[in-house]
Order: structure tokens, then C-alpha cells, then sequence
């Protein structure tokens, strides 16, 4: 019995059913607002942040394809997400389409699956937030060129992050480098080896396996200073000057040893500076980062008509920055910059796609809101395509300016895009993008903070989650309050707290493993309930689809083995709270279970076979009345 409610599946009629009663959401969003809720996700670090990375270590100039090939996927994906969030206009996005067409296992996969898009995103993005938060600060300064207002950095930074960081400055303070090496890239495995750094004038501009030694006396006096915790230090110091080397062989070791060595400055300072000592503990928190997620939270408790509209005013701001840097930069473009345009092959532009996927993650969340749609079978449709279609452009563009302005080696990886305005003395220009990239922050996180308990909601009003809890919405606001401020409280502890990158890369797993379950739902519920009214239809449905689960599929293989392990382990302790929690309170299965045990029938009056059951409501019954449901069919035969 409980083997088959795994594949249960619920109908396309119980589905819309759900949405009438007192926790329907309030109907508000017009296109334009959804359309804005969709770039307020997008458009974010992802484009200030990740573009320098990704050309300058994988994709070269290629970077504009790299945005074309992830715009195709994700572009698949959007056509279906608006096929089944005109069918099936209610809150939950991929979790309720899986429910529909995949059954319950899956839905329930799906929906802890988008914990990682959502939940781990505003996480992330908070973290972020208070970065680009203090940078912001940094450009209000007196005419002594002091900042004019400043916070203690043990209010900035994570207590994990500080005390490694307080471990490693004094690392790379006492170490001092013997020799650097390295392999070009591209070169056989037996070819001799270069002495770090290559000329100027080398064609060099990327190596492989570098190998950096440091003297023995620097290691000693790292051991006198950490003891037995130096060993692990000196690997993280050499490890990062490795990875960072690969991309910038003509940079001087010493000098990148310096680099690694002022990263680690901040979380030194947050750890010595802090009064919060408790014995041998220091204790350090991200304030900031607990501030915005409060402020967010707040807004999205007090209703969405007011969380869209304060959206709007951010996208608005965003988008015009986002314009500034492509018009402002075109004229700054030198064409050889794009020489070669593919320096890394298919490979790296492929790598560069699975990276700056993260750019497009977002537009997905305007079907989280179907349920507040003021006509869902048009609106949510166009704005999910609108948005997506809007911020491909804009990235495609940026890419192209940035790269055609500045060398793609000489690309600065951790601000791109102002880096390439400074390069021409452009200080104005770092100001406006600056506030557009923390602007663009902050609507990110909004709409992660307001998706992310709709899916909870959905989860919930089938018994797989708390009803009572993840299940209330707001008397008066009508939203999910309860869901809104756990989900506020987890991503303002997780980024107060704890070091995020590692479940930073777990959102692009997530994501894209989420579409790949909406393109094959949307295939399949063609072929198995190809009557459904369908407002919204995608176009060559037996080419998308497909399209979309293997470019999908193709990105998630670039993401590498370790984000493959984390996933799985992530899916697994999902799967043990469906197992002691969601099996047994599911909806859907309580009524499959008391039906077998009166009937040995399901409600619909036929054999359980993980056919859809057509006639429970949301609690339970029979939607025609009756609340043993398979009784009017007895009835009937009698």
C-alpha cells in the first residue's frame, strides 16, 4: 500500500480546488508586477560578481555564448513553467506540477529541492547583501578620506570564517615563497615545467597544476605559531594561491601571496577586535546580514501588493544601472579584445554557462505567485517569458562590453564590471554600479524570502508539512505570515552564523535539477491527460521539453563531483523526513489508506494503481459531499 502512494498522483480539479476556503492568497499581481517580481530575482550578483570569474578563468570573450547557451535552457524550462502555471495556477511552482504528474515521492523531492533554490539562495544573498553593504558605506568618505560611518567588522562576519581567517592572515604573514611553477595550459603532461611569472609580453595567460613551495623557515615559524593546526593552514594559504595563479601566471607569487594574505584581513580583525570572548571562544555575527533579512521579512508579512510594489521601485534602479554600464561602456570597446573570442574551447564556454547559471536564477519564482495572480492563465505566462527574455538581453550585452573593454585575463574577479569602468579612470561609474549591484541584491532577496514559503504552503496544505503552521496565511494580510518569518529567521541565522559557500553552490544543482522535473512533467501530462485545459501551450512541446532536460542535464554534469555528493546527501535527509514525517500525514494518503481499509478501492472507485484520485478535497473528503467517497459509487452500482 505505502510503495503505491509513493506514485499517487493528485488531479488537475483537487489542485484548483485547494485555492477557494479561507487560505486562498489574495489575487493582486497583474502582468506587469509579476513580470517584475521575475528580473527583481534575476538580475543580481550574478551578473555584477560572476561575469569576471567566468570569463576570465573559463570562457574568455566566449562569455556572451556561455549566457546564450544557459538562456536556452533556461528559456526551455520558462515555456514550460508557463504551460503548467496557466493549468494549474496555484502556489508551489515545480513541487505542485510534480504532484500532478510525477506523484507524491516526487512532488515531495521537488519541494525540498526548492529549499536549496530558495531557502539556500536568501541565505546567500544576504551574506552578499552585507558585503556590497560596507562597500556601499566605503564611498561616503570625509575629506580626510576616512569612511564617515563604519561597523566593527566582528558584526560582518561569520564566527567560522573569522577564527579560520584569523588562522590564515597569520599564515601568509609568516610564510614566504621558494618557487612557484606551472604547465601551460594545453601542454603535455611532460613538458618543462615555467618559473612563475612568465613575462609580460607572454602569449601565456592561463597554467595548469602549479606547484607552489614555500621555505623552510617561514614553515617553521608558522609550526612555532600555530602548533598543530598549521598544517591545515598552509594548505588552505597554498591551495588559494594555486587556484588563483592558474588565471594570473604573470602576476609575481610573492605578490599573490600578499593578495591571500589581506583576503584574510577581515575575519583577522573580526577575531581579535570582538568583546564577545567566552574563554578560548570568540564570538563574531553577521549583523547586517540579520538586519536586511529582518527589514525584507517584515515587508513580505505586511502583504504582496506592497513587497511588489517596493520590487518594482528596486528593478527599476537595478535596470537602469545595468543600461548605464552598457551604453556608457560601448564606447570604451577595443574589437581585439575578443581575440580569440573562444581562447578555451566549447569546454569553457560550457563551464562559463554552468557557472553564470546562477545569473538566471529567479525567473522560476514568478510561478511561485500563480495563486496571486489577478488572471494567472495570461499574467503568469508573461511574466515569466518577459522576464527571462529581458534579462538575457541585458546579460548578453554586458558581457560584450565588459569583454570587448578590458583584456579578458586582466578582468578583475571579484568586481568585474566596476573594475573594467576604473581601468579608464571612470571613479563615477564604480558609485552608480555600486548602488545598482546592492539595489539589485536586495530585490534577489525579496523575492527569494517570498517565494520560498508558497512552496512551503503548497506543501503543507497536503499534509507533507505542518498545515497549522506552514499552512496558516494571515487574516488580514493574506499572506503565509508563519512560513514568511521561519523563513526569515533560517536565512538571517544561516547567514549571521555559518560559512554559506559551500551550500552557495548547491543552488544551481537544485535549480537545475527542478527544471529538468518540470520539462519532463510537462511532456508527460501531455501524453497522459492530454484534455486539460491548457491557456498557455508550449510551443513544439516534444522538441522543448526534451531541449530543456538535456541542456539541463548537460549544465549540471559541469558542476562538479563534490556539488554531486552534497546534492545527494542533501536529497537523502529529505527523504528520511518524508519517511517519518510526510508519508504518514499526507493528505492524499490518509484517504488512500482509509478507502483501501473500508473499500479495497481508492476514492475514485478503481484499484490503487498511482492514478490521479479525482474526487478528495484538501482535507480529505469527497469534493461531491460524501466523505467516504468511494461510497457514491457503491450507491450507483447498488
Amino acid at each position: 500500500m505505502w510503495r503505491r502512494q509513493l506514485f499517487a498522483k493528485k488531479s488537475l480539479d483537487l489542485v484548483l480546488a485547494e485555492m477557494a476556503g479561507e487560505h486562498q492568497l489574495r489575487r493582486v499581481l497583474g502582468p506587469v508586477a509579476l513580470s517584475s517580481l521575475g528580473i527583481g530575482a534575476i538580475i543580481g550578483t550574478g551578473i555584477f560578481v560572476l561575469t569576471g570569474v567566468a570569463a576570465r578563468q573559463h570562457a574568455g570573450p566566449g562569455l556572451v555564448l556561455s549566457f546564450v547557451v544557459a538562456g536556452l535552457a533556461c528559456g526551455f524550462a520558462a515555456l514550460c513553467y508557463a504551460e503548467f502555471a496557466s493549468m494549474a495556477p496555484i502556489a508551489g511552482s515545480a513541487y505542485t506540477y510534480a504532484y500532478v504528474s510525477l506523484g507524491e515521492l516526487v512532488a515531495w523531492i521537488i519541494g525540498w529541492d526548492l529549499v536549496l533554490e530558495y531557502a539556500m539562495a536568501s541565505a546567500t544573498v544576504a551574506n552578499g547583501w552585507a558585503h556590497y553593504f560596507l562597500k556601499f558605506l566605503g564611498l561616503f568618505k570625509s575629506k580626510a578620506g576616512t569612511a564617515l560611518v563604519t561597523i566593527p567588522f566582528w558584526l560582518t562576519t561569520d564566527p567560522f570564517t573569522a577564527a579560520t581567517q584569523h588562522v590564515d592572515y597569520q599564515t601568509a604573514r609568516a610564510l614566504e615563497v621558494a618557487t612557484a611553477t606551472a604547465i601551460p595550459l594545453g601542454a603535455s603532461a611532460t613538458a618543462p615545467r615555467l618559473v612563475l611569472p612568465v613575462a609580460e609580453d607572454s602569449e601565456i595567460n592561463r597554467v595548469v597544476k602549479v606547484e607552489v613551495v614555500f621555505t623552510p623557515e617561514s614553515l617553521a615559524a608558522v609550526a612555532k605559531i600555530h602548533g598543530r593546526a598549521a598544517e591545515a593552514s598552509v594548505a588552505r594559504v597554498q591551495r588559494a594561491m594555486q587556484e588563483q595563479l592558474q588565471y594570473e601566471p604573470k602576476m609575481s607569487p610573492a605578490e599573490k601571496l600578499a593578495h591571500v594574505r589581506e583576503d584574510n584581513l577581515h575575519g583577522y580583525e573580526a577575531y581579535e577586535n570582538t568583546p564577545l570572548v567566552f574563554g578560548s571562544v570568540r564570538l563574531t555575527f553577521n549583523v547586517v546580514a540579520i538586519a536586511i533579512a529582518a527589514i525584507i521579512t517584515t515587508i513580505l508579512v505586511i502583504g504582496i501588493r506592497e513587497s511588489a510594489g517596493f520590487n518594482a521601485l528596486m528593478v527599476v534602479i537595478k535596470v537602469a544601472a545595468v543600461l548605464f554600464v552598457i551604453f556608457a561602456g560601448i564606447g570604451y570597446i577595443d574589437v581585439t579584445h575578443w581575440r580569440p573570442f573562444m581562447p578555451y574551447g566549447w569546454t569553457g564556454v560550457l563551464t562559463g554557462a554552468a557557472i553564470i547559471f546562477f545569473a538566471y536564477i529567479g525567473f522560476d519564482s514568478v510561478s511561485t505567485h500563480a495563486e496571486e495572480a489577478r488572471n494567472p492563465a495570461i499574467d503568469v505566462p508573461i511574466g515569466i517569458i518577459s522576464s527571462l527574455a529581458i534579462c538575457t538581453v541585458l546579460y548578453i550585452a554586458v558581457a560584450a562590453v565588459v569583454t570587448g573593454m578590458v583584456p579578458y585575463p586582466q578582468i578583475p574577479l571579484n568586481a568585474p564590471i566596476a573594475g573594467a569602468f576604473e581601468r579608464f579612470g571612470l571613479q563615477a561609474a564604480s558609485v552608480i554600479i555600486t548602488v545598482g549591484a546592492l539595489t539589485g541584491i536586495t530585490s534577489v532577496l525579496l523575492v527569494m524570502l517570498l517565494s520560498q514559503p508558497r512552496v512551503l504552503l503548497a506543501m503543507a496544505r497536503d499534509g507533507l508539512l505542518p498545515p497549522g503552521f506552514f499552512g496558516a496565511v494571515h487574516p488580514r494580510f493574506r499572506t503565509p505570515h508563519k512560513g514568511t518569518i521561519v523563513t526569515g529567521l533560517f536565512c538571517a541565522v544561516a547567514a549571521a552564523f555559518f560559512p554559506i559557500e559551500g551550500l552557495s553552490e548547491m543552488v544551481n544543482i537544485g535549480t537545475l535539477f527542478a527544471f529538468v522535473v518540470v520539462c519532463a512533467s510537462v511532456w508527460l501530462m501531455r501524453r497522459v491527460n492530454p484534455e486539460a485545459r491548457r491557456p498557455f501551450r508550449t510551443p513544439a512541446v516534444h522538441f522543448v521539453a526534451p531541449a530543456g532536460i538535456v541542456f539541463c542535464l548537460g549544465l549540471m554534469i559541469y558542476l562538479g563531483p563534490w556539488t554531486w555528493v552534497r546534492f545527494g546527501g542533501w536529497l537523502l535527509l529529505g527523504l528520511l523526513i518524508y519517511f517519518i514525517y510526510g508519508r504518514r500525514h499526507s493528505v492524499l494518503g490518509k484517504a488512500l489508506r482509509d478507502e483501501i481499509s473500508r473499500h479495497g478501492i481508492t476514492p475514485a472507485g478503481t484499484p490503487l494503481d498511482g492514478e490521479p484520485i479525482e474526487n478528495l478535497s484538501p482535507n480529505g473528503d469527497s469534493l461531491d459531499g460524501d466523505p467516504r467517497g468511494g461510497d457514491r459509487k457503491d450507491e450507483q452500482e447498488a
